[in-house]
């Protein structure tokens, strides 16, 4: 797990109103692009899994404000990922954003396809956590 805090999570810690986003994505590469996309907001802390498996352990204990997911990823894939914290009483309420190149129906509250920009990732996580 790779974790960025500027500040502290409103989920977890007392000490500001930081929005927590988990991050799941097995390419490094496109977890730093998210986190650099993210980074600007500055009111949001973020936490990284590089499987679905490590993302459904980290939102079970850390119930994120919003799950920002690939879809395929070893592991739980995304879409796993999103029916299972779905089905979970204590995480089926946390918006969960989907990114991929491959469009699929999914469980999920939002897709965005690959590539994106950080303006529309942007736009697409003030539209689930405002």
């Amino acid at each position: 797990m790779t974790e960025t805090a500027p500040k502290t999570s409103k989920a977890t810690t007392p000490l500001g109103d930081q929005i927590l986003v988990l991050v799941a994505d097995d390419d490094a590469d496109m977890r730093l692009y998210i986190r650099g996309c993210l980074r600007s907001r500055g009111d949001i802390r973020i936490v990284e899994a590089t499987d679905g498996d490590e993302a459904f352990a980290l939102a079970q204990t850390l119930l994120p404000d919003l799950i920002v997911s690939d879809l395929v990823m070893p592991g739980l894939d995304g879409a796993a990922l999103c029916r299972a914290l779905k089905a979970d009483g204590r995480t089926r309420e946390i918006p969960f954003l989907l990114v991929s190149g491959e469009a699929q129906a999914s469980c999920a509250d939002r897709f965005l396809a690959k590539p994106f920009n950080a303006a529309g990732l942007r736009a697409e996580v003030a539209h689930l956590v405002t």
